[in-house]
């Protein structure tokens, strides 16, 4: 896949140097929708090379590819993602009932990515709705529970990633300088009552 991750790089890179916020993203399930560039070739082959991922006996399908060249984020904004598809997309009114997770791999070979998260239950603090994007209504009250993951860059065909329950956990990518370079996959599924037992 190295050389596939390659191409990616170079045509996300072209279209982030015009964008305006020197950042582009390919995401499957915006294909189709008016003002979103999914003429993206490279993009699209990485998806259907490597359509899903297994780890622990549960496949994580592809949702999505990202890069900036610029740093996007300075200051954590903790979120909960509102699907595995777009993590901003789904429907809210049941984002309890269900388990989105997320596999966060970091193709940049230059940069790593910093995952900042709040170790706070998600539903005993405020939160604020814009749509289907959910985030901590104060973060600064909730600073003392910030803890950090980092995913190395990747070295060769060898790439870390990290697993987390996205729908649960409030968290938010921050940059490095060199801006940041990552694929997604993940599931979206409702839980049952058993495992809503085990997640309390």
């Amino acid at each position: 896949m190295t050389e596939s991750m390659a191409e990616v790089e170079t045509e996300l890179g072209v279209r982030a140097a015009l964008d305006q916020n020197g950042c582009c993203g390919y995401f499957p399930a915006f294909e189709g929708i008016q003002g979103i560039d999914s003429d993206l070739p490279a993009c699209r082959a990485f998806g259907a090379r490597l359509p899903s991922i297994r780890h622990l006996g549960e496949e994580y399908l592809f949702n999505f590819i990202r890069l900036s060249v610029t740093q996007q984020s300075v200051d954590p904004a903790f979120h909960l993602d509102s699907d595995a598809a777009t993590a901003l997309s789904g429907e809210v009114t049941t984002l309890r009932q269900r388990r989105v997770a997320r596999l966060l791999l970091n193709l940049s070979a230059r940069n790593e990515r910093a995952l900042h998260f709040l170790d706070v239950d998600p539903y005993g603090v405020d939160l604020i709705s814009d749509g289907s994007y959910v985030r901590a209504a104060d973060p600064r009250q909730l600073a003392e529970h910030m803890l950090t993951a980092v995913i190395p860059a990747r070295t060769g065909s060898r790439v870390a990633g990290l697993l987390f329950a996205s729908n649960l956990v409030l968290h938010s990518g921050v940059d490095e300088v060199g801006g940041h370079f990552v694929a997604a996959y993940g599931t979206d599924v409702m839980i049952t009552a058993a495992s809503a037992d085990c997640l309390s």
